[in-house]
């Protein structure tokens, strides 16, 4: 795929990435770790799943103590899209070849079988894709014919990319953006997916990251002013804002309770991941809050929780979470082998 409207290289963000490695083996990352990262979206997915869409102030009348329990049943259901769509990119990356278009295939079919909670962007995309147009021209079509608006459907997917590349800085960059213009074309989508994957490696290898030196470094590659598109799509940008000024995120999401225009905005998917690469709440509380803010919870708390889950590690997890996982072997088996090919 080769287009002047994807992101290519940022050879700053990857030398942050490479920084984060110094001092850390090679081998780092643990399964832990790894299927942290694919358990930790899976059940911010789920358990985001039955507020999607609604006010924070619903949820804190329907729950007062939080939304805190998975529906059981799950684990009989299919794969709702962050995951499924995860599950895809990760299954192309170690299929090898030309996995941005095997991954493009793949959204094909699972569209027509399966589909669950598919967005419009990606939907519209993927009829796109089926008619056997090269790559990123579907994604680039409807990002004009819906008046370049920015959705989450990239980055809620894109973290099977760290796991695979978190040795070699500038293939995730390249990939992460690549495998987000598969679907979603807008810049700040690439840029999301970037900055959530650094932030992947660099815990997958040891490391606490440096948030603000990544926007930082970010910036000097090219990346749009996130805070400032955030302010001008009228979402919070908080997170954003105290990045940019070189301090760390809010401890907690009271910042995300007000209303925002546009709840399915790749920024704000960004703005979780990000909070919880730092945030001092444990895994289970952290992503219980992500769902408490309300809005797009299933793809917001999808992020945190890909974050999260790396941090904290899959041994974090709530068991009465994992148990409601569908098809749990198959995406245990998937970081697994992820994580072995970034060994290679």
């Amino acid at each position: 795929m080769t287009d002047p409207g994807v992101v290519s290289q940022a050879p700053e963000v990857a030398r942050f990435i490479a920084r984060s490695a110094a001092g850390h083996s090679s081998n780092t990352a643990g399964s832990d770790r790894a299927r942290g990262v694919l358990l930790g979206l899976a059940v911010g997915n789920l358990l985001g799943l039955p507020v999607e869409g609604d006010r924070h102030d619903w949820i804190a009348a329907s729950y007062p103590d939080g939304l805190t329990e998975i529906d059981t049943g799950e684990a009989q259901r299919p794969m709702d899209d962050d995951l499924a769509q995860a599950v895809g990119l990760g299954e192309a990356l170690l299929a090898g070849g030309n996995y941005a278009r095997d991954f493009a295939d793949r959204l094909v079919v699972w569209a027509r079988e399966n589909g669950r909670g598919i967005g419009i962007t990606t939907s519209d995309v993927i009829y796109e894709l089926s008619t056997g147009k090269p790559l990123p021209e579907p994604a680039r079509i409807v990002y004009e014919r819906r008046n370049r608006v920015a959705p989450n459907g990239g980055v809620m997917r894109c973290a099977p990319v760290a796991i695979a590349h978190r040795n070699d800085p500038a293939l995730l960059v390249a990939d992460s953006a690549v495998t987000c213009a598969v679907t979603h074309y807008a810049e700040t989508c690439q840029w999301s997916c970037i900055l959530v994957n650094a932030s992947i490696a660099a815990l997958l290898n040891g490391s606490r990251p440096d948030l603000p030196g990544m926007i930082a470094a970010a910036r000097a590659d090219g990346c749009p002013d996130l805070s400032a598109q955030a302010n001008h799509d009228g979402i919070p940008s908080d997170t954003l804002d105290a990045l940019e000024q070189g301090a760390q995120p809010p401890p907690g999401i009271e910042w995300l309770k007000r209303d925002h225009r546009l709840i399915g905005h790749t920024l704000l998917a960004l703005q979780f991941g990000l909070w919880a690469a730092s945030t001092p709440f444990g895994f289970e509380d952290a992503l219980v809050a992500s769902v408490a803010a309300g809005g797009d919870t299933d793809t917001n708390a999808a992020a945190a929780g890909a974050v999260l889950g790396t941090r904290y590690g899959a041994s974090s997890i709530p068991e009465r979470w994992l148990a409601c996982i569908p098809q749990r072997e198959r995406i245990e088996s998937l970081a697994d082998d992820l994580l072995a090919s970034s060994h290679s």
